[in-house]
């Protein structure tokens, strides 16, 4: 069993990654990891599925729209990254003007797959007779069926796709790739930037927050990451903004929530977040619960919840525990 989960956690971990820095080659118009991941995926369909799916470019015809095809089991596949109804509209329309138009198609994205309303549902239903929902598949579907496989098969993909290189994606890769997923995803807001950037020392910070012994074995194990941090952010002027996410944006409407109970959320939402978090000392607002909330909501953005035995969530935390901007103290 042990075996099983190491093998699927490494797989889980993989194609998140792959996922994060093929829509980092998209920002810049770099279409080489698409054009890679056909084939690459290609190998994976085949293997999970039991498929004997071939990259349709190798075909004497090129057939628009189609990207790998299985004449045996008379299933195609295209590979996107494009989520818009016009452009599952046209693979449909296409491939119904070649000699796979019978067969079973899916329509499978890189990145996130598209989410139709109904209306639009119903618009493929009653033009094209199909449920859309079951033609469209992201990496969620793939990894829920990979789920599914019995242990030695599963343990076999991780080893033949999975396993041939550890040095792909190091940790900093890793880092910088998520860092930019999240602030890609990020809704601008209002900066309320009071102070400089600055340090503490943390033995003391954590005994004036009250930390407790599990929080504060994380903070200090994710502290060891703040050169990682720094140097990323700073090359790409990027820690102006994650601490716009992180601080401004999930850790103030965590705390806005929390002191809701004790102050007027009309009050509360015309603070800036160092405001609001005097107000939470003030208060006697337990750090450990915010803390951890903190965590939790960054580790559901970022999906990855583990590289190397450190938790992305908690070093991001650690981070901007040190600096004084999550949790009080008196040279801050």
């Amino acid at each position: 069993m042990e075996e099983r989960k190491i093998a699927f956690d490494n797989i889980s971990r993989f194609l998140a990654i792959t996922r994060y820095d093929i829509e980092q080659h998209q920002l810049i118009n770099d279409q080489s990891l698409n054009i890679h991941g056909e084939n690459w995926f290609r190998d994976i369909f085949n293997f999970v599925y039991d498929l004997n799916l071939i990259n349709a470019n190798f075909l004497s015809a090129n057939y628009p729209a189609i990207d790998l095809v299985d004449d045996i089991n008379n299933i195609v596949y295209q590979i996107t990254t494009t989520r818009t109804k016009d452009k599952v509209e046209h693979t449909l329309t296409k491939i119904a003007e070649t000699i796979y138009k019978d067969f079973s198609l899916k329509i499978f994205f890189l990145l996130e797959k598209a989410k139709f309303n109904k209306e639009t549902r119903d618009y493929f239903f009653n033009k094209y007779s199909i449920n859309i929902s079951d033609i469209l598949k992201d990496y969620s579907d793939l990894i829920k069926d990979i789920e599914t496989l019995e242990t030695d098969k599963l343990i076999e993909l991780n080893k033949r796709f999975f396993s041939f290189d550890t040095t792909k994606y190091t940790d900093e890769i890793i880092l910088d790739l998520i860092f930019k997923h999240l602030l890609k995803e990020q809704k601008k807001i209002k900066k309320d930037f009071y102070e400089d950037f600055g340090n503490v020392d943390i033995n003391s910070k954590i005994e004036i927050n009250s930390i407790n012994e599990r929080i504060s074995f994380e903070i200090k194990k994710g502290a060891d990451y703040r050169a990682i941090i720094d140097n990323f952010c700073n090359e790409d002027n990027m820690l102006e903004d994650l601490r716009e996410y992180v601080i401004n944006n999930l850790y103030r409407n965590i705390l806005i929530e929390t002191l809701s109970s004790k102050i007027s959320k009309r009050e509360l939402i015309l603070k800036q977040t160092p405001e609001l978090q005097d107000l939470a000392s003030t208060h006697n607002i337990d750090f450990n619960m915010l803390i951890k909330k903190l965590h939790n909501q960054i580790e559901n953005d970022i999906e990855i919840q583990d590289f190397n035995t450190m938790n992305i969530a908690w070093i991001i935390v650690s981070y901007f525990f040190e600096i004084c901007d999550v949790g009080v103290d008196e040279k801050c």
